[in-house]
């Protein structure tokens, strides 16, 4: 029985996130890397679904499981001619056990959770769900204080309230920047034609530092990088429609002209070198408008990505 699925082929075995162990008593965390999906969409505004996407990535990661397994020989990066991740072992908690519609229950589970992991030393990477999920998540980092925060997105994502309503997908970066703990705050790829003026300004007069998508164009991925500021502890929320649609289409708030993969990747190795990554996440993820698992693949990737650069040794 010591040689099940000796093939690891992708089509075999349950879908954890890379066929990595799941352990699901946080106590047991024994990891360098923790997998937490957050299937909550109670905060759309537009087209929900995104509940799904924990699953769904989980599904399609099922093709990198030949490096998985928990203890992972890395994988090869292609364009750095180097190994990354040798040696790093991933688990996967499962889920939240989200409550139907219940922001308050849903938000103090989502917060003791990543906490958990914390506690075990193990880096949390979060799948969602909508973006309102990446609230309660922050708050679980406060042991990092001073932390700062990179945001891609399509949107600024600081909008007050809706109808009295202020934990909504639309309102998480306001909501994370009002945390006493929280430092810079670098938001990356915003472009929405519905953007607002007063929410503009009053980021800008929190110390938020806005690179539209043009400006990303204009200037490049490098120069973009050197004018952020100094960080040190660093927590990255990856909105999917920071991307653009005709490469992740799969999302609930689709915006034209975002940035493509080449560019996502560049940043976050950059942003891995900034500073120290405590955690991040990848919301907005929605199968049931992708095309082909297409979103759900760029997903995956972007994760694994970012992880190699977290870890680029290893062990």
């Amino acid at each position: 029985m010591n040689e099940r699925y000796a093939a690891n082929l992708p089509s075999v075995g349950l879908a954890t996130f890379m066929k990595s162990p799941v352990c699901e008593d946080f106590a047991k965390i024994d990891a360098d890397v923790a997998v937490l999906g957050i299937p909550y969409d109670c905060g759309t505004a537009f087209r929900p679904g995104t509940r799904f996407g924990p699953r769904e990535i989980r599904s399609y990661s099922t093709r990198a499981s030949a490096w998985g397994g928990g203890v992972p020989a890395g994988y090869w990066d292609i364009n750095q001619k180097k190994r990354r991740m040798k040696g790093i072992r991933i688990i996967d908690c499962g889920d939240v056990d989200i409550t139907y519609y219940d922001f308050e229950i849903n938000r103090r589970k989502i917060r003791d959770s990543v906490s958990a992991i914390l506690d075990r030393k193990a880096l949390p990477v979060m799948i969602g769900g909508d973006h309102s999920v990446s609230v309660p998540v922050v708050e679980a980092f406060s042991r990092f204080e001073p932390l700062d925060i990179v945001h891609v997105d399509a949107h600024l994502d600081w909008i007050d309230n809706v109808a009295g309503i202020r934990y909504a997908a639309g309102s998480p970066l306001r909501r994370i920047r009002e945390l006493p703990f929280v430092r810079e705050m670098v938001h990356l790829g915003i472009r929405d034609v519905r953007s607002r003026e007063g929410d503009y300004n009053d980021a800008i007069k929190s110390g938020s530092q806005i690179y539209t998508r043009e400006d990303i164009r204009d200037r490049g991925v490098r120069k973009v990088l050197e004018s952020m500021p100094r960080m040190e502890n660093i927590y990255v929320t990856i909105d999917i429609d920071g991307l653009d649609p005709s490469i992740a289409p799969g999302t609930a708030s689709p915006v034209v002209d975002g940035l493509l993969y080449h560019e996502l990747r560049a940043f976050l190795q950059g942003v891995a070198r900034k500073g120290r990554v405590v955690g991040f996440d990848v919301v907005e993820v929605n199968p049931y408008v992708d095309v082909h698992g297409q979103t759900c693949m760029l997903a995956v990737t972007a994760i694994i990505e970012f992880l190699g650069a977290i870890f680029p040794d290893g062990k």
